[in-house]
């Protein structure tokens, strides 16, 4: 049986890596090991949305989800429409900290996704995101380099005066961004 060792990761990698492991060629058999509940149920809801059973049980400090390969996994349909759109720095309202975690796992499970956006939009503090030392701005470049378009607000830029500072993607405008967001699904953090 594959073993999934997720042991000590936070969201949202126990998923990206059952998703990893169930795309596999050799997709058997596995346990996903998990050591907290909100990962235990992540990973449970992600394998059901599959179409495919997991059974959970608890060993010595962690959790076990077992998944058998009985079946055929839901294919995932493609969407070239989708855009990604992202008004701030941080996701939520409340801790800044806390705010910029959830901002970097969000960019970052934007990275793993099956069908991937067509389009990242940034406006308002969303384009300190783009700019050189951004803590964010490797996952942005992988999204760069698997054809994902980055684009930051000019207005934006120009308010926050960091246009000599952007490293990745380029300048768009409002227009623009509300034609995309019109005609595209569009998602936020």
């Amino acid at each position: 049986m594959k073993i999934v060792d997720c042991i000590g990761d936070v969201c949202p990698m126990p998923v990206i890596k059952t998703k990893k492991a169930i795309a596999a060629a050799d997709f058997g058999p596995m346990e996903i090991r998990v050591d907290n509940g909100i990962s235990l149920e992540n990973v449970k809801r992600y394998v059901g949305s599959l179409g495919y059973d997991a059974v959970s049980v608890t060993r010595d400090g962690y959790f076990a989800i077992i998944v058998e390969a009985s079946g055929q996994a839901k294919s995932t349909s493609t969407d070239f429409s989708s855009i990604a759109v992202i008004s701030s720095d941080v996701m939520g309202h409340g801790d800044d900290e806390l705010g910029r975690k959830l901002m970097h796992s969000f960019i970052f499970a934007l990275t793993q996704l099956d069908s991937l956006p067509h389009t990242v939009v940034l406006y308002n503090r969303g384009v300190l995101l783009a700019i050189e030392d951004s803590f964010v701005l490797g996952d942005l470049h992988a999204l760069a380099d698997l054809g994902v378009q980055i684009l930051s607000c000019g207005l934006c830029i120009d308010h926050f005066n960091c246009g000599a500072k952007l490293a990745v993607g380029g300048v768009t405008n409002m227009y623009t961004i509300v034609e995309m967001m019109k005609n595209g699904n569009v998602i936020r953090p």
